[in-house]
């Protein structure tokens, strides 16, 4: 298969770099990082230390037309992207986002219709420096859509082949909002207290808290009329805490970095669904409150 992967960070060159093995890959990012990959390849450490070469390029002028489109940007350029992509893509590629956050389905599908398929990956990749990624862990990867079941088995299988374990659920919608709720339990709370995941379960307070910020999310859900899978979110979120318990999250490093976090996008559109059906969500607000100061603190623009 040919696949293309839009937004080629820490996550999206880690997919793409053991999709490699398999299938003809194209990486769309930024410098230096994608410059560092064209001159020396891709290193993915982490378990298994393996280096790929593969096409790197920093914009999708002339590519061959892809199967497969994996959006793998920011949620909060998901928008500008497909703007990008619209003129170059063709209509029969397939599209498939991984992203934190929610909204990104309903935006691809607005473009693409059935060809649009959606997905959630605990995979956990850290961008080491330019042109290497360090792999904490392959996670859990599920992707599906209600529309084209088979295609989204297509697309399990070439992820599968390539050594990342893939199951497909045709309502996918419950495998988006469950990521969405336990990345809003975590990512916020790591954020402002500048802790790697595991410290979370390391004190009772804090525990409790994340646990409360979960069932508001719960009851958001509910209210939404969003189904969830069975069993407990809050169970849910203390095993990714566990297995993810040296990982500093994603919104942590952005706050480090000095860069713009995806909270309008996990717990902003949380709080926006809490408003408009009129559910109590006093944790996620504070919270959304709380990473979105942090960006006026350091005398950055506001984050919404």
């Amino acid at each position: 298969m040919r696949i293309c992967v839009f937004g080629a960070g820490s996550l999206g060159s880690a997919i793409g770099g053991l999709l490699s093995s398999k299938h003809e890959l194209t990486l769309v990012g930024r410098d230096p990082h994608i410059a560092a990959i064209t001159n020396g390849g891709l290193r993915i450490m982490g378990g298994r230390d393996i280096s790929v070469h593969l096409d790197a390029r920093t914009a999708l002028d002339d590519i061959s037309q892809p199967d497969l489109l994996i959006m793998a940007v920011k949620a909060y350029d998901t928008e500008s992207a497909i703007a990008i992509c619209r003129s170059v893509i063709g209509e029969d590629t397939m599209v498939l986002t991984l992203q934190n956050g929610l909204g990104n389905l309903e935006a691809l599908r607005s473009w693409k219709g059935a060809k649009a398929f959606g997905g959630s990956t605990t995979m956990g990749a850290m961008l080491e420096s330019p042109g290497t990624v360090r792999l904490s862990g392959l996670g859990r990867t599920v992707i599906g859509s209600d529309i084209d079941p088979d295609g989204a088995r297509k697309i399990a299988d070439a992820l599968s082949q390539s050594g990342i374990p893939t199951t497909t659920n045709e309502n996918v919608i419950e495998e988006i909002w469950s990521k969405a709720i336990v990345s809003a339990s975590i990512n916020p709370l790591t954020a402002v207290l500048r802790v790697s995941n595991g410290a979370l379960l390391d004190s009772d307070v804090i525990s409790r808290l994340m646990d409360e910020v979960c069932s508001e999310c719960v009851a958001i859900s509910n209210a939404a009329g969003i189904p969830l899978p069975h069993g407990s979110l809050t169970e849910r979120v203390h095993q990714v805490v566990m297995g993810t318990s040296s990982n500093r999250s994603s919104m942590l490093r952005d706050v480090e970095m000095g860069r713009r976090t995806e909270i309008s996008h996990i717990t902003g559109i949380m709080c926006k669904y809490a408003s408009s059906l009129a559910v109590p969500a006093p944790l996620n607000r504070t919270l959304l409150a709380m990473v979105e100061s942090l960006a006026i603190v350091r005398g950055e623009r506001l984050i919404s």
